[in-house]
């Protein structure tokens, strides 16, 4: 319970900050959020109040692509293969407070070995553990030798995906994610860049997808699909998929399909961090390659499905590799520089749209009535959207109008 006044107020929503702006929470809920209104606080007298100097006040940001059981290791393959499950959760948790730390008050997981990211959830929201909002996914859906198929033997065993052939299998499998109480359903409608492989094959086929879109919609879960070839792309969209993620190469058809639909897009531009690195950071030839072939349309789709109205979100893809927890908020200066997004339209896609497309609608936004998660910044985010990336300028985060992270005081989840 408390004010926050005399701060630069991004609500998530409006396209200009309030330069005086005020905050007012109460048992985790906004109960003013505008311009200073001396009657809030009069209305209010047991809240108590802080003056933020001119600060930034901003809602916490979502990450709606992320992997806990991943480490942003050049080959992280070869730890996820010899990693525990068990031990797994434990990374997981640490990952997750970094994230928390980095001012990204909800998470999605889109395919975990071991279904960690169950666990995890479920403690963070038992209050056992401090860390952001987890919407968890549990292993992804994938076909036999597909994306996430990459061990020996007949099944993905203990990796990040199961392996569902048919539309009956599909369906199956699916309910066995409903039955764990996940929030998201992965799909893989394409190979992809760390599996052996062409990763523009279309894999998961709609009929497939769709019977997967099914089970959750009517059990009110959201579906992601891992999508980077023409072929998956449109398969994925046509079967009603919710968010598409990569997208690399969309095309018009069906990026036009999408904004008819209100299809979301998490373009994961983060996780083109492999090319910078290049060879000389570990990363295998085969998966660089694969990286450098999709940027040279990935970047230019994405503009395109900008250009056409997509509604584009936020997900990094983090745990790829050298896409570390933590350093999360680089998407929102990809989404600027190669994008084309202005920095008030990157925050918002980070928040209140990213938020609709996970279907959490009561958070993304500071509004009277929504759920207060916010974030105080030392800085203008404005000016430079680069300042979300400075740890330090992160002052506090807050998610459910508990302060997690309070740099001031030294109050900091355990990582």
């Amino acid at each position: 319970m408390f004010i926050l006044k005399n701060c630069c107020l991004i609500d998530g929503v409006s396209a200009e900050p309030i330069p005086d702006g005020m905050v007012a929470v109460r048992e985790g809920k906004i109960v003013y959020a505008g311009p200073y209104e001396e009657s809030v606080c009069r209305a209010n007298p047991d809240l108590p109040v802080t003056d933020l100097e001119g600060k930034t006040v901003m809602p916490g940001l979502i990450d709606a692509h992320v992997h806990l059981s991943m480490d942003g290791a050049p080959d992280n393959f070869r730890n996820s293969v010899l990693d525990t499950a068990g031990f797994n959760v434990i990374q997981g948790v640490l990952r997750a407070q970094r994230d928390l730390a980095a001012g990204f008050t909800t998470i999605r997981c889109c395919g975990e070995k071991g279904e960690v990211d169950i666990d995890i959830r479920n403690a963070v929201r038992e209050g056992l553990i401090a860390g952001p909002r987890i919407l968890a996914a549990g292993k992804a859906i994938t076909i036999t030798g597909g994306h996430g198929d990459m061990l020996p033997g007949e099944t993905a065993l203990d990796w990040i995906a199961e392996v569902a052939d048919g539309v009956d299998e599909v369906r199956k499998a699916a309910r066995r994610r409903i039955k764990r109480r996940v929030d998201n359903i992965k799909l893989m409608a394409t190979g992809g860049g760390m599996s052996p492989g062409p990763a523009t094959v279309a894999q998961l086929n709609e009929d497939e997808m769709r019977a997967a879109v099914i089970e959750a919609e009517k059990n009110g879960v959201c579906t992601s699909a891992h999508c980077i070839g023409e072929e998956g792309c449109a398969n994925a969209v046509r079967a009603g998929v919710r968010t598409i993620e990569h997208g690399t190469f969309l095309n018009e058809e069906t990026i036009a399909r999408m904004a008819e639909q209100g299809t979301y897009l998490m373009s994961t531009l983060a996780s083109f961090k492999t090319i910078k690195y290049g060879p000389e950071g570990g990363v295998p030839d085969d998966h660089r390659k694969k990286v450098e072939f999709f940027a040279q349309k990935h970047f230019v789709n994405l503009r395109k499905a900008i250009a056409a109205g997509v509604k584009v979100g936020c997900g990094t893809d983090c745990g790829t590799p050298f896409n570390y927890h933590g350093d999360n908020a680089y998407e929102l200066e990809c989404l600027v520089e190669i994008g084309g997004m202005t920095p008030m339209e990157a925050i918002i896609a980070a928040t209140s749209v990213t938020a609709k497309a996970v279907m959490q609608p009561d958070i993304g936004s500071l509004e009277a009535g929504k759920t207060a998660d916010l974030l105080v910044v030392d800085g203008a985010p404005l000016g430079d959207i680069k300042v979300l990336q400075n740890h330090d300028a992160i002052r506090q985060v807050y998610r459910d109008g508990r302060l997690l992270v309070d740099r001031d005081s030294g109050r900091m989840p355990v990582f």
